[in-house]
């Protein structure tokens, strides 16, 4: 069943049973000649701040096709704390687009462009405004009922003092000197975060955001490093250099993990 976009006034509640609503017209053009609906197709609608609508296709007037709602709901699991943040450098041409896609998948809430000494210059207004495009459009491909926000670009500093109760998490190459560790100095493996989650951390369980924060192409200064490891953990994930996307990505997929388990071990109402 696809997925498609219903768009409601801000802090409307969700349609009900019996309610008719319509789509705009790009979901309804995709509707009605690209998927070719016919009266009685079952749709799934969704808001983007976790609304599902379960409905059932009736027809069109003119380009705005119409549905007739048969349930709906909140997703509990997307409004459940801790969100999943990912703070991340922007990179070069069509990598970052590519980085916001993926990232969606993972089950990112919410995307922050960091300004670092070595990052790329940030694009204007118009190519964020395509990177919300994309953000939606990624949710729905993906079938979730959370679009992430994109949030203002900030520097790390920032990013640490506007959020108080979140969780921040950085990665480091290995020191092919000494290789890694877990004594103490903040920096530790997927499976001993995994082992902490799964133990119900006080820690990780008191926090509202976990915080994936991952350099430019061009690295994290010495003090931004820093600055990072000294407000949260340094997380390693393998013995080699990565890529800007191919960190960001393996770290969501680690942190989506401890985030389920968190939610497993007791979920927390959120702020949708």
């Amino acid at each position: 069943m696809h997925t498609y976009h219903l768009e409601l006034p801000a802090g409307a509640p969700l349609p009900g049973p019996g309610d008719e609503v319509r789509l705009d017209a790009e979901e309804s053009h995709h509707l009605l000649h690209v998927m070719r609906a016919r009266a009685g197709d079952a749709l799934r609608l969704v808001d983007g701040r976790a609304g599902v609508v379960e409905a059932e296709y009736v027809g069109a007037d003119g380009r705005r096709a119409r549905a007739l709602v048969r349930a709906s709901r909140r997703d509990d699991a997307e409004l459940a704390r801790p969100r999943l943040v990912l703070a991340c450098g922007v990179t070069k041409g069509k990598r970052f687009e590519s980085t916001l896609e993926q990232a969606v998948e993972l089950g990112a809430h919410e995307i922050v462009p960091l300004l670092t000494a070595r990052g790329e210059v940030l694009p204007g207004d118009g190519r964020r405004e395509r990177w919300r495009t994309l953000l939606r459009t990624a949710g729905k491909q993906s079938g979730r009922s959370w679009t992430p926000d994109l949030a203002e670009p900030l520097p790390p500093a920032a990013l640490l003092a506007a959020r108080p109760g979140a969780r921040f998490f950085t990665g480091a190459a290995r020191d092919r000197a000494r290789g890694w560790r877990d004594d103490g100095d903040g920096r530790c493996g997927p499976a001993s975060l995994l082992a902490a989650a799964a133990a119900a951390d006080a820690d990780l369980l008191a926090a509202d955001e976990l915080v994936w924060c991952v350099g430019p192409e061009g690295g994290w200064e010495d003090a931004e490093l820093a600055l990072l490891a000294a407000a949260g953990r340094t997380l390693r994930l393998g013995p080699h250099r990565l890529r800007t996307g191919t960190a960001a990505l393996a770290g969501l997929a680690l942190l989506a993990a401890v985030r389920e388990m968190i939610v497993e071990a007791g979920p927390t109402p959120g702020a949708g």
